[in-house]
């Protein structure tokens, strides 16, 4: 996934935003179904279910995408 984030916006709007730019460049009906998912995560369960919806290589991309993002947020 080629999303940039710039440093100003992870303090302004928080991991939301980061959430929002990960998955901007999917399928709209895929976009809604990926950040609601991430947006109430639940560990195991939401993992297996987003590989399912986006596919083993692009979730663990993302995962890791935004896992790199979250650590720059604390």
């Amino acid at each position: 996934m080629g999303a940039v984030f710039r440093p100003k916006d992870l303090r302004r709007s928080g991991y939301r935003k980061v959430i929002e730019n990960s998955v901007r460049d999917l399928h709209p009906n895929l976009r809604d179904s990926v950040f609601e998912l991430l947006e109430s995560w639940e560990d195991k369960r939401s993992e297996e279910r987003l590989k399912e919806i986006l596919g083993h290589d692009k979730a663990e991309a993302l995962l890791k995408t935004l896992e790199t993002k979250k650590g720059d947020l604390t």
